[in-house]
């Protein structure tokens, strides 16, 4: 239980103290004062003490009243700024519940003008008197409107004045401009408050200034942790760039949460950009202008949380069942040299695995990229190693030869089910049974989660933009090689042989 009589005794002895006329003493009464409102305002919630709420607020103000003279006295640093924010925030929730709310709208507006004076006399800690400023604007939108939004205002033309003279810190500049804001929205019209806003906003903004808001680094802008996310997925550094993108793109990103896009709207309002567009992503091209490259690669869909090695380990034991042994890199003769000779792709129709080479990577999302050298391009539906791992996993080979053809075929539980393709190398075995089509949707839903079914569709045929949208491999082992040598992949690289 808190001693009551000891601190009002202690206050009387400060105060007594104080006849020297020396700051330090003013001060420690300003603490006891201080240390003595809050003891007050405990009573509230004890109720083996008597309620004396109603006395905390004499000492709450005298505490505020002599910290406001010596901050205009000269006593500026940021430790005696956070007291003073202290001794006002006790204050103020004294007189919120003893309920005199002209006092505290008069103290309040008093500390408003001292934090303007000290701005103008000591320009050094003008970021600190922003900042009070801010903070009473906040307490006195309940008080008193105007006064609230001219102290909020006078926090933004000290920040836009630091802005102008050192473009650092837009977050705090960003910040103030939020305050004032949200500060000019109490009791009008959303299109009213903004119009004001952006009067004022062109007023202490020179271009310039504006110029290098809108570059502020979406890190900086204080946004959830999802906003941020989708920003960047979308390939969004900066409010600037953002803007340029359209709220489908960001619902697409972020889960249908209508909640981003008032965070973007919102900070784009700050620097005068207009809110995102409705839109929706552009479509890729239905058809490719030419199928360039040519690779074959396997995609493994596998969601655990150590997949490479789960693949990495299925692969072995597949080639193992054909008796081809894991070797040493030696046996392939300038797979330690960059550009490495891959032989010409052509299709492979075997079925039982033997002597290759195989690189097993991590692709985005939730595949499993493995792309194989003898088995680039496997015969259609009787790809080997597509088919032992489908036996645990779903499994797609996607598979281009250059202004020929770009296949894919779907294995499940060790069978080709679903097929699509634009041209077809000439040669190959027709099917015993014919496949299903390819289901765009479900690839939809396993690849980017920006991507419909239709833009999935569409993208089919241009192998970059496919890639993309469906998180599939877009290059081979003929691309890996060429990139650095193959004995440089370390443990991703598999070596086999046959004897």
């Amino acid at each position: 239980m808190t001693d009551l009589s000891g601190l009002e005794r202690r206050v009387a002895a400060d105060r007594a103290s104080t006849r020297s006329q020396r700051p330090e003493d003013y001060l420690k009464l300003a603490g006891s004062l201080t240390e003595l409102a809050q003891a007050l305002l405990t009573t509230r919630d004890n109720p083996s003490e008597r309620d004396r709420t109603a006395e905390a607020l004499e000492p709450a103000q005298e505490a505020v009243a002599i910290r406001l003279h010596w901050l205009v006295g000269g006593f500026v640093s940021y430790e005696y700024a956070g007291a003073l924010q202290d001794a006002l925030r006790l204050f103020e929730q004294a007189t919120k519940l003893v309920g005199h709310r002209q006092l505290a709208t008069n103290t309040i507006r008093s500390a408003c003008s001292a934090y303007r004076q000290v701005a103008q006399d000591y320009p050094d800690v003008s970021a600190m008197c922003a900042d009070g400023l801010s903070k009473c604007g906040v307490w006195l939108m309940r008080l008193d409107h105007e006064a609230a939004v001219a102290a909020t205002e006078s926090a933004v033309r000290i920040r836009a004045a630091m802005y102008a003279r050192s473009s650092e810190q837009p977050g705090k500049y960003l910040a103030s401009l939020s305050t004032l804001l949200r500060t000019m929205m109490v009791g009008r019209s959303r299109k009213q408050a903004i119009a004001s806003y952006r009067a004022l906003y062109s007023e202490l903004t020179s271009p310039a200034s504006t110029a290098k808001l809108r570059e502020t680094r979406i890190e900086d802008l204080d946004l959830t942790l999802k906003t941020t996310q989708a920003l960047n997925k979308l390939g969004a550094p900066t409010l600037e760039r953002a803007g340029r993108l359209t709220q489908q793109q960001i619902l697409y990103q972020s889960g249908g949460d209508l909640a981003t896009i008032d965070e973007i709207n919102w900070r784009l309002a700050l620097v005068g950009l207009k809110p995102l567009a409705a839109g929706a992503m552009p479509e890729p091209p239905s058809r490719p202008v030419e199928i360039s490259a040519t690779y074959g690669a396997i995609a493994v869909r596998c969601t655990a949380p150590d997949a490479l090695m789960q693949v990495r380990t299925a692969i072995i034991a597949a080639f193992a069942r054909d008796g081809a042994e894991q070797v040493d890199a030696g046996r392939f003769a300038g797979v330690h040299e960059k550009h490495w000779g891959v032989k010409e792709p052509v299709v492979n129709p075997a079925t039982e695995l033997g002597a290759d080479v195989v690189l097993v990577e991590k692709s985005s999302g939730s595949w499993i990229s493995v792309k194989s050298l003898n088995w680039e391009i496997g015969g259609l539906g009787t790809h080997p190693l597509a088919v032992r791992l489908s036996e645990k996993w779903p499994v797609l080979t996607v598979a281009t030869i250059e202004n020929i053809s770009y296949e894919l075929c779907l294995y499940d539980n060790g069978v080709a089910t679903q097929y699509a393709a634009l041209g077809r190398p000439s040669g190959q075995a027709p099917l015993d049974a014919p496949l299903a089509p390819l289901d765009f949707a479900t690839l939809a839903d396993y690849g980017a989660d920006y991507a419909s079914e239709t833009q999935v569709r569409a993208a089919f045929g241009n192998a970059e933009m496919f890639a993309k949208v469906t998180e599939l491999p877009g290059s081979g082992i003929r691309q890996a090689a060429e990139n650095r040598p193959l004995t440089e992949y370390g443990p991703d690289i598999l070596f086999f042989g046959k004897s």
